[in-house]
């Protein structure tokens, strides 16, 4: 079997078909052609939408900040009233009723004391307890807040 030898504007059988003759002059454009207009509109949109997530993560972190800030606050409070609580549930009952102001963090503890009557499973009275009551009050964001704690204490008379 001998081969043709094929000639310049002939194209193998089974290869892709022509689309123009291999003499035309016509050549087809390839997709890389672009209006000029369309590089300037791709930009813009582009730049809006890396606008849009930026303004997004930076309310995100907004708001974090707020929460953490809040958190912070909490936990200086309930640390206040528990260091509060230990240093007057020591006291004698007639100082137990007192009122200290925090400046650091503008939070007014406040404590008072009140007698408690419990009765057993057997019908006696528990003597010598005492609610004691302790409110933390402060602002913040200019809208006051009130913590309470109430514990019951022993104080037997003395």
């Amino acid at each position: 079997m001998k081969k043709k030898a094929k000639s310049k504007g002939q194209r193998a059988k089974g290869w892709l078909p022509a689309l123009a003759p291999a003499h035309s002059s016509f050549r087809i454009r390839h997709s890389s052609f672009r209006p000029r207009g369309y590089i300037l509109f791709e930009l813009v949109l582009a730049i809006t939408i890396f606008s849009i997530a930026v303004l997004g993560l930076a309310k995100a972190l907004n708001q974090s900040l707020d929460t953490a800030n809040l958190l912070k606050r909490d936990h200086i409070i309930r640390v206040g009233m528990r260091n509060f609580f230990e240093e007057v549930r020591r006291k004698p009952l007639t100082e137990m009723s007192t009122s200290y102001m925090d400046t650091t963090y503008g939070i007014t503890y406040t404590s008072s004391t009140e007698p408690v009557s419990l009765r057993t499973t057997s019908g006696s009275t528990l003597s010598d307890l005492y609610n004691l009551t302790i409110k933390a009050t402060s602002e913040f964001n200019g809208v006051p807040e009130e913590t309470t704690l109430s514990v019951y204490v022993y104080k037997p008379a003395q």
